[in-house]
């Protein structure tokens, strides 16, 4: 299997009551990801650890109980950076609702053999971790992979986050203003989709994850933009941007600066 898209950080919480066929499915599992589990029952548990441990992998025994936990703790923001697989019991029949209203990344069917079981559940998380289709990924609306791909934690969105973040540095887009995440965001999100939407469009996608609004998004990437035009070095500004820049604003809009770094990614 492909290891370059499991997650730096190595740590699981499995959210269930732990027995023979969870020890043995969680070891199986543990020593092909290389990941560290810990245990939790309860809803203020697994909130706790989804804070505190950053679980790259959150696993749920999908009984009634348990099913109204994750439900509940999927509304912590923190929540998003994990990938959440439920194992779903043969007596448990709203399991599928789960993965349509985007609480669980997705389910595996427990057939009772821990082995068989592990390697389906591994096979969901490295699935899930190279396309980000995962609760960190909670956008009403938002088609998988291509839209989500933003705040993906795979291996090459971070690379691609981070590039696009030392072009913005270096055109003296400041790392400390907001409108720099977004500005990333907006930049990856213009790259991958087919048809470009107007502004408004991309900035309501970036207010939803960052649970803010658009004018705000709007408003902070335009002031990130101006100071980087007040601040930044002007001849890289012009090598990356040319004539492209109207003389009399003096700074690209906001759609325009977009616009020419989608471009190259």
């Amino acid at each position: 299997m492909d290891n370059r898209y499991l997650s730096v950080e190595q740590r699981a919480v499995f959210l269930g009551v732990r027995n023979d066929y969870i020890d043995a499915l969680i070891e199986n599992i543990g020593r092909e990801l290389t990941i560290n589990f810990v245990f939790v029952d309860t809803e203020e548990e697994l909130i706790e650890k989804c804070y505190s441990y950053e679980p790259a992998l959150i696993l749920t025994d999908l009984t009634p109980k348990y099913m109204t936990i994750i439900i509940k703790a999927a509304r912590i923001r923190k929540y998003r950076h994990s990938v959440s697989i439920g194992l779903l019991n043969a007596s448990c029949d709203n399991g599928s609702r789960l993965i349509d209203e985007h609480i669980l990344s997705e389910e595996v069917a427990k057939t009772g053999d821990p082995v068989s079981d592990s390697v389906n559940v591994i096979y969901a998380y490295k699935r899930n971790i190279r396309f980000g289709i995962n609760i960190k990924t909670i956008v009403d609306g938002m088609p998988i992979v291509t839209d989500n791909i933003w705040h993906d934690y795979s291996w090459d969105a971070r690379l691609l986050r981070s590039a696009i973040s030392q072009r913005l540095d270096k055109l003296g887009v400041r790392k400390e203003l907001t409108g720099h995440k977004y500005l990333i965001a907006a930049i990856v999100l213009q790259s991958t989709l087919v048809h470009v939407p107007e502004p408004i469009k991309l900035y309501e996608k970036i207010a939803k994850y960052y649970e803010t609004n658009a004018a705000s998004v709007e408003k902070a990437i335009r002031y990130a933009i101006e100071a980087a035009w007040t601040f930044g070095d002007i001849e890289y500004q012009h090598a990356v941007f040319g004539m492209s820049i109207d003389e009399e604003r003096g700074k690209p809009t906001n759609a325009e600066f977009i616009a020419r770094l989608a471009i190259d990614y």
